[in-house]
């Protein structure tokens, strides 16, 4: 291995006998369209040098792609891999490989023809490439020492430029910048836009273009990441948008391009582009005026497009508690409860400093009090909602099911209306459906009684082809989880208030669960009629139950009412459409009162669109963002990310599924997995270990998601996760190289999970129990799932809600969600000392779940102690874990499976390649056919 200081050149000159992955019975003439992409290898991961363009239809290709890339790393060689393009992904033809010392060793220009071989190493055909290595300094190839081997791309990537000798490449030799902030972009109109629609077909009187613009950024690679998009303006050739987008960014960019295009039924044409260099948005504070529209390099005659930019740096930003520019607005003087798990009993309560006593509540207890308690309604919105199950199960409690207790509260009076996604697959002739939600029983049960109960699927309303339409229906879902009523008020008889529970927990089957996370000892009791295991086909007598982890909380004042308006914005948009009942309580009714006597500060976030919801209180979209003729709201990724940024010194998050940022992953970037949230923590990371300061953040994911590990869905699911934190310890590694501090990746990220291990029992395996279900059983073992939505941050600030960390939660456009952020006025964090309030109790609270006595409740948790002490108790539980002997698992944390090093790189464990008791690869694998948009 080498280590390259210096400037490489690359020729893709051109390809033979290319294998023909297109070949059809149907079209003869259907080829490959084969691209290359060429990257320098080197111990610590593979950095790409740059993607040569498709060329259809061609099994001899003839590219001539030149480009350039700056090298400070080791390099062990150049990786040359021809792909073939489809519609939705691209699949391997061949690579092959050039050793470093074939072209370092020359003062003359490399060139060869190689071989390509598969992935099973059969031939795929030859490519032409010309090397030329320049090297700087004293030495162009050295030996490389461990600090070599920690350096990876450049502090923050300012030095990425790639070239070409293409004529037609917009930004030949021209700088990328990094932006990290907030990019505000108003487009106003067009003028004089030629007519594309003109043509022997376009009978009827002015059918001219029907405009709209993609706001798009390109990298060093030529990769293009679209950010916006506008309305599209049927028939007009100088239409006016007035539209504006306030645009979160943390991208390597060469050029910002607004292209207009023509939209069609099957398609879109290009009218035109304007483009601005990243270099310019830095420079100027704003751009601004009327810019001549360019297609293929020539101005479009007299056509011009309005736009207006301002880019702000991530430092200029509000500092502000409150998430600027969203729909819902902070409320004040709010009452908060926070609950881990649904039924948080047997823990220990934790000393606050003032002498008293932080006690956890129960959740589905003080939901059922509730419920019990109202008078005029209960109002329900979620994923699903099981009718059969009991919130109370403990001696002398109300062990009704739910739907008994909601049809006593119909019987008296109170309005009970029901809002649950229709789960398409679920039928008259198979209530449960695909993925259990039982909505066509639950509707069944409320049959001819008093309560309402609407199925509503994530529809689609739009101008586009009627698959996308089916697509949404199936694969995208209503996910919010939100019950609201009115309740009492102690001391006023006459007068009511509004209380509001949302977080993870849907009123359904296998969300009952304590601390402890029993896997066997419940299932002749409080889980007799709820087992619940989703992760293979087991036996209700023999267990094990999947032990379910999730988080809530319980609002009480002013903010409620912003609950209420999303409950009726959805039933307005699906329900009364389907059942004719309008909402019959009046929050503006004087015996409705709001003020608590409590400081905590609360803001309602969502993702959610105008197909869900009316939007009726606003004539303009305020807070709200528009993409063609689809209003929505994506304010809780706006919240992450807002709260990453102003996080002083630590981050503490727990969620289902964690994936994000693919623009700068190393590999698999055309998945297009485009939430900022993974990248704005490992940047936020960078920033503080180049300016010298301790920071650190603890993500706990579930060891695998939800279903069997091994499907081709999860096992996608898996790599999308894969690719995020590989590319967040990449750049935390490339940050403590360039400071030459004496540090770990994982003294300041670290990713963990949970997992339960009973002592094992001498019974035999059930000859009925295979595979992972035999695994299990026979020792007594099973991961936690880990389904909450929360972060923490430096102690005073809480995000609690329904929102995964990935696209289909943070879009805004896919999956519906509702979160809050919260914190108290009077305990708050500065640069000395983190806040000491309740958030703080409530964070101690779950690592006392998670990690027993021995948690570090009284450490920082951005000291390095803390988290090296947190690592140590996780990887002690994760090798009690995978133990195979009899003794009990010593707590529930573990480490997650992968091994970290210093450079960097992630890769599997030596001795857990695999998930316990399962074939199920850690890393996963690409599916090659499901759409990224369902897997992330």
């Amino acid at each position: 291995m080498v280590y390259l200081t210096g400037r490489i050149e690359v020729v893709v000159v051109e390809a033979y006998d290319l294998l023909n992955l297109d070949q059809s019975f149907f079209n003869s003439d259907d080829k490959s369209d084969p691209y290359c992409i060429v990257s320098a290898d080197g111990i610590n991961g593979s950095r790409r040098i740059g993607k040569t363009c498709t060329i259809d239809d061609c099994l001899n290709p003839k590219w001539n792609y030149k480009m350039v890339a700056d090298l400070n790393q080791d390099v062990t060689g150049l990786r040359f891999v021809v792909k073939d393009k489809d519609l939705i992904t691209s699949e391997l033809i061949g690579s092959c490989f050039v050793d470093t010392m074939s072209f370092v060793t020359s003062d003359r220009p490399y060139e060869n023809l190689l071989q390509l071989s598969t992935a099973h190493g059969k031939r795929a055909g030859s490519i032409r490439v010309q090397i030329m290595y320049t090297g700087t300094g004293s030495s162009t190839a050295i030996e490389s020492t461990v600090a070599d081997r920690m350096k990876l791309k450049t502090e923050d990537m300012m030095a990425r430029i790639s070239y070409s000798s293409n004529q037609n490449e917009p930004h030949s030799g021209k700088k990328s910048v990094v932006l990290h902030g907030l990019l505000e972009v108003y487009i106003g109109h067009a003028l004089n836009l030629p007519n594309l629609d003109k043509s022997l077909f376009s009978l009827r009187a002015g059918d001219v273009s029907d405009p709209f613009i993609e706001v798009i950024v390109e990298d060093p690679f030529n990769e293009k990441w679209k950010v916006a998009t506008t309305s599209v303006i049927d028939n007009n050739l100088n239409p006016e948008w007035d539209e504006s987008f306030y645009i979160n960014i943390c991208h390597d960019i060469v050029t910002l391009n607004f292209v207009v295009k023509d939209k069609d039924v099957l398609s879109a044409d290009l009218i035109g582009t304007v483009a601005f260099q990243a270099e310019d948005l830095i420079i100027a504070p704003e751009i601004k005026g009327e810019f001549d529209l360019f297609k293929n390099g020539k101005p479009l005659k007299g056509a011009k497009l309005s736009l207006r930019l301002c880019y702000k740096s991530s430092n200029e930003l509000s500092n502000s508690l409150e998430v600027p520019g969203c729909f819902f607005r902070m409320r004040e003087l709010n009452r908060v409860t926070l609950y881990q798990d649904a039924h948080c009993v047997g823990m220990h309560p934790i000393r606050r400093n003032d002498g008293t006593y932080y006690k956890q509540p129960r959740a589905w207890k003080d939901l059922y009090n509730a419920i019990m308690e109202a008078k005029e309604f209960i109002y329900i919105v979620g994923w699903s909602v099981n009718t059969r199950i009991s919130m109370l199960r403990w001696q002398n409690e109300d062990d009704r099911s739910i739907g008994e207790i909601l049809l006593q509260k119909a019987n008296e009076g109170v309005q009970v209306l029901i809002m649950i996604w229709d789960e398409l697959t679920s039928t008259d002739f198979n209530k449960e459906g695909a993925m259990g939600t039982s909505d066509e029983a639950t509707a069944e049960f409320f049959k001819n009684t008093p309560v309402t109960v609407v199925l509503v699927s994530r529809e689609r309303k739009t101008k586009d082809i009627s698959t996308k339409q089916r697509f949404t229906n199936f694969c995208y879902t209503h996910h919010q989880k939100c019950v609201i009523m009115d309740g009492e008020i102690p001391d006023s008889p006459n007068r009511r208030q509004t209380v509001a529970f949302l977080g993870g927990l849907d009123l359904t089957n296998g969300r009952f669960d304590i601390p402890e996370h029993p896997l066997f000892v419940t299932l002749d009791n409080d889980h007799k009629d709820d087992f619940y295991n989703s992760l293979y086909v087991g036996k209700t007598q023999y267990g094990p139950r999947e032990p379910w982890h999730d988080i809530h909380c319980r609002l009480e004042g002013p903010v409620t009412q912003d609950l209420f308006s999303n409950f009726i914005e959805r039933w307005n948009k699906q329900g009364i459409p389907k059942k004719n009942v309008p909402i019959n309580a009046n929050l503006e009714n004087k015996k409705f009162i709001y003020r608590i006597p409590e400081r905590w500060n609360v803001q309602i976030f969502r993702s959610i669109n105008s197909d869900s919801a009316t939007f009726e209180s606003c004539t303009k979209p305020k807070g709200l963002s528009v993409k063609k003729e689809r209003i929505f709201d994506n304010s809780i990724q706006r919240a992450y990310i807002h709260h990453i940024r102003r996080a002083k010194k630590y981050i503490y998050m727990e969620n289902q599924y964690f994936m994000g940022s693919s623009h700068e992953w190393l590999e698999c970037r055309e998945a297009h997995v485009e939430n900022l949230v993974p990248l704005e923590i490992a940047a936020h990371i960078e920033g503080k270990i180049r300016k010298g300061e301790r920071f650190t953040a603890y993500i706990l994911v579930p060891m695998f998601p939800e279903g069997k590990p091994a499907d081709k869905v999860i096992q996608e699911m898996l790599h999308w996760q894969f690719r995020t934190i590989e590319m967040m310890y990449y750049r935390v590694a490339n940050a403590i190289n360039h400071a030459g501090i004496d540090a770990h990746p994982q003294d300041y990220l670290l990713f963990l999970c949970l997992g339960k291990k009973e002592g094992t029992n001498p019974e035999p395996v059930p000859t009925e129990l295979t595979g992972h279900a035999a695994g299990a059983f026979k020792h007594r073992r099973l991961m936690i799932y880990v389904h909450s939505k929360m972060a923490i941050f430096d102690d005073e600030y809480i995000i609690v809600g329904s929102a995964n960390i990935n696209d289909r939660s943070l879009n805004g456009n896919r999956d519906t969600e509702i979160a809050m952020g919260t914190f108290q006025a009077e305990h708050l964090s500065s640069h000395v000392r983190l806040a000491d309030g309740e958030i703080s109790m409530f964070r101690k609270s779950l690592w006392l779940e998670h990690m027993g006595d021995k948690a570090p409740l009284n450490d920082n948790p951005a000291d390095l102690n803390c988290i090296r002490k947190v690592k140590d108790l996780a990887e002690e539980g994760f090798l009690s874990f995978i133990d195979e002997s009899n003794r009990k698992g010593i707590r529930h944390l573990l480490i997650y499976p992968l091994n970290v090093g210093y450079d960097g790189s992630v890769t599997t464990r030596d001795e857990c390649p695999t998930f316990p008791d399962t074939v199920a690869s850690i890393i996963g694998k690409k599916s090659g056919y499901f759409p990224s948009s369902l897997t992330s």
